[in-house]
């Protein structure tokens, strides 16, 4: 018995428990530290499900960044490297993704396990042979882990695969073959079907939300849909005043923008205020809680910021908070990157007649009290010149002043419509406190090509004028540094003179815009107006409607590739041009960056100072002094003196 106790092949650790003996962590705040359930305790479940003995074939994370799943992934691979060595497959979106991966993360995790623990699982690099380990593939006694650009469709077809991994599987591209990467990858795991012997392991921050409630619509996020079609396990924290447990969710988050270390959350069971240490307490001591059931659905986690213990009520609120600032996440990333969620697209315009009937009874070109910036824009054409008035507000406000179509010529900056933009951008506007404002910047735009020249040359001969150039795309900026451009005329170039033309990221502005349009306010029965809700004014003709509407956001699949862009509704689309153009410029005076401070000494200078009180701080007058008694012997020597004058 003894022998047989001896010789008997021990059972592989289960993975939780190999986690903490193996595992250093290479970046953050613990580096050089082994790894710790209690650093992200709704991680050991997850664990559980990828070890060897788990019965399950597929394990799928939808999470949001700074969450240790990555870092999971990793391990696990090296713990089948150790435990129960077989061919093991790493999917990545790109090349760079995969050399970053391996230099800053795999490698060095590898390096300190085998320092630390002595083992010697992975081979080497050994030079001039093929025995050893290299960037994309590292070797180990009884099979090898092998890096694959999951876009590349050589990479995810030949050697036999028991084990696999679908790293960032939401950003997989269809292959120009047509293709589909997820079916390639499953193929290359065909031996270990029939005996349900393979597992899968896919993890990714979202995508896109479609719309589509089972996530089968193209171009749905891949990690969402998958997530759709598991027994969805969200992580359950305890109310330490009721004991009842929920889930938190960004609907239950209450953002203070004011004092962001200050947000926090309301229990939905009883209404008590969860504080920063007892959502932590909270996480420490949750659980998973799976939402549905069935024979055919996996293990499916969702993993967020609200239950990471890497992140903070304040975090969060920051990272929301600056969402719209240059830098920042924007609404897309704040939902993907934090609250672990696809993004639903809000680009399309709501229906025209639905903001006619929010228009509101404020004078025309009059600035209001909350204007703080003065912008305006203007889309050139052939016939003609279209221009927006809009005023911002420090909390993103925005009111709609006017619109001005200036008919006539345009080929000549001197003359026909330019005369009028002239006049009309060196008028002053009235504002709410009885002053006058000239318009702070007023954008042109330069970019179609037909009347680029002419432009640049109006724009160059006055001040606050821009000549902008629409740069689509996502990523681009508001306003981008501008390119110096020589004027030419008649086809020659001038010799002396040159102007800026400056590039404007419209296809994030439109996204703003639209989704500001989707946002209600008192006029439909809301408490107040929300931070970046758009103003209109009774006066605004329908054409104006008509034209800001003209566009819709577009999310399709063309020849097997997910593609995005604005589609034109209607032909003419001058007045949203034009407002998105105002928009720039009110980016480019600190409509994202200017600090509290600084709206207060915009504010200040703005409004009036107060009449003079003419009598303030005089000294009040006392009781009159006596007469000074007289001299009746000097006044009459006087005047005797005066009688004897000869």
């Amino acid at each position: 018995m003894a022998l047989a106790d001896t010789i008997r092949p021990r059972p592989p650790a289960r993975f939780r428990e190999w986690l903490p003996k193996n595992i250093i962590l290479v970046d953050g705040p613990k580096k050089g530290e082994f790894w710790a359930l209690d650093d992200a305790p709704y991680l050991g479940e997850i664990a559980d499900c990828l070890s060897i003995e788990h019965p399950c074939n597929l394990v799928t994370v939808r999470k949001s960044q700074q969450t240790g799943v990555s870092i999971l992934a990793l391990a696990w691979a090296l713990y089948i490297a150790d435990t129960a060595p077989d061919n093991t497959i790493y999917g990545l979106p790109s090349i760079d993704f995969l050399q970053d991966m391996n230099s800053q993360k795999l490698q060095p995790l590898i390096e300190a396990w085998q320092k630390e623990t002595g083992k010697q699982v992975i081979f080497p690099a050994v030079s001039r042979s093929g025995a050893g380990s290299t960037i994309y593939e590292k070797r180990f006694a009884g099979g090898s882990l092998m890096l694959a650009n999951a876009n590349v469709a050589t990479d995810l077809s030949g050697k036999t695969t028991r084990y696999g991994v679908k790293d960032e599987v939401s950003k997989w591209q269809t292959h120009v073959t047509g293709d589909d990467p997820e079916t390639l990858f499953f193929g290359r795991f065909t031996a270990f079907r029939r005996t349900k012997s393979y597992k899968i392991f896919e993890l990714s921050t979202p995508e896109i939300d479609t719309g589509d409630e089972l996530g089968d619509a193209q171009g749905h996020c891949r990690i969402d849909r998958s997530f759709k079609r598991s027994d969805q396990r969200f992580w359950n924290i305890a109310c330490v005043e009721c004991r009842g447990e929920f889930v938190q969710s960004h609907e239950g988050f209450h953002l203070d923008r004011l004092h962001p270390h200050k947000s926090f959350y309301v229990c939905p069971h009883c209404g008590h205020i969860v504080s920063e240490t007892e959502r932590v307490i909270g996480v420490r001591n949750g659980r998973y809680i799976a939402t549905l059931s069935g024979p055919d659905r996996h293990p499916g986690f969702h993993v967020d910021a609200f239950i990471s213990l890497m992140m903070s009520y304040e975090a969060i609120a920051e990272d929301v908070l600056n969402q719209a600032k240059p830098g920042g996440l924007g609404e897309k990333g704040i939902f993907n990157l934090v609250y672990g969620l696809p993004a639903k697209v809000k680009g399309n315009a709501p229906e025209y007649e639905r903001l006619m009937e929010r228009r509101e009874p404020f004078a025309e070109m009059r600035v209001p009290a909350e204007g703080l910036i003065l912008v305006a824009g203007a889309d050139v054409q052939h016939n003609g010149i279209w221009a927006v008035v809009v005023a911002f507000g420090e909390d993103r406000q925005s009111w709609v002043l006017g619109v001005r179509f200036f008919e006539g010529t345009t080929d000549n900056p001197g003359e026909g419509a330019w005369t009028n933009l002239d006049e009309f951008f060196a008028k002053p506007l009235d504002d709410a406190f009885g002053g006058q404002r000239r318009i702070d910047a007023l954008a042109v735009d330069g970019g179609d090509g037909g009347r680029t020249n002419q432009v640049l040359e109006w724009c160059r001969r006055r001040a606050n004028t821009y000549a902008v150039k629409g740069a689509g795309g996502r990523g681009v900026p508001a306003i981008s540094v501008p390119a110096k451009k020589s004027i030419t005329k008649r086809g020659k170039r001038k010799r002396f003179g040159s102007a800026m033309l400056w590039p404007v990221g419209t296809w994030g502005l439109k996204a703003e815009l639209f989704a500001n349009l989707h946002k209600l306010g008192l006029r439909s029965g809301e408490p107040a107006d929300p931070a970046g809700y758009v103003h209109f004014g009774e006066f605004l003709p329908k054409e104006y409607f008509l034209q800001l509407t003209a566009e819709a956001f577009v999310a399709e699949v063309v020849r097997g590739k997910f593609h995005e862009e604005w589609k034109r509704l209607r032909p003419d689309n001058h007045c949203l041009d034009a407002h998105v153009y105002a928009m720039a410029m009110a980016e480019m005076l600190g409509l994202s960056t200017r600090r509290a401070d600084d709206w207060a000494a915009v504010r200040q200078r703005l409004q009036p100072a107060p009449e003079p009180d003419l009598l303030n701080g005089l000294p009040l007058a006392g009781p009159r002094a006596a007469p000074a008694a007289r001299n009746d012997t000097a006044s009459q020597a006087r005047r005797q003196k005066w009688k004897n004058r000869k």
